[in-house]
């Protein structure tokens, strides 16, 4: 496995007062009150997802969960947003790519 198959891609936005904060690598998303907040829930979610994955029941879907793509609708927005941020200040939209939570044995 490469190193930068380890990054998880993802993006947040503020929209109607509400975050939302989505992985395209994972298709996962949640919402929160705060940039911190959906952050920190969709690291919840993630590692709970991947621990299922390989601890759990899903441990025989383990190639087709880890393979589950967010639509391309929502990868083509990361990296539209992705571009901007280059270019300029978003105050109300940010991506990131953040480690897969993982232990080792």
């Amino acid at each position: 496995m490469k190193p930068v198959q380890f990054l998880l891609r993802g993006y947040a936005e503020h929209k109607d007062g509400v975050w939302q904060a989505f992985c395209i690598d994972l298709c996962l998303a949640v919402q929160g009150e705060s940039r911190e907040e959906v952050i920190r829930k969709l690291h919840e979610q993630t590692y709970d997802y991947l621990k299922d994955i390989f601890e759990g029941e899903d441990y025989p879907y383990a190639a087709q969960l880890l393979a589950r793509k967010a639509p391309l609708v929502q990868r083509l927005k990361y990296h539209y947003l992705a571009y901007r941020e280059q270019v300029s200040r978003l105050r109300d939209v940010f991506t990131f790519k953040d480690a897969m939570p993982l232990k080792l044995a």
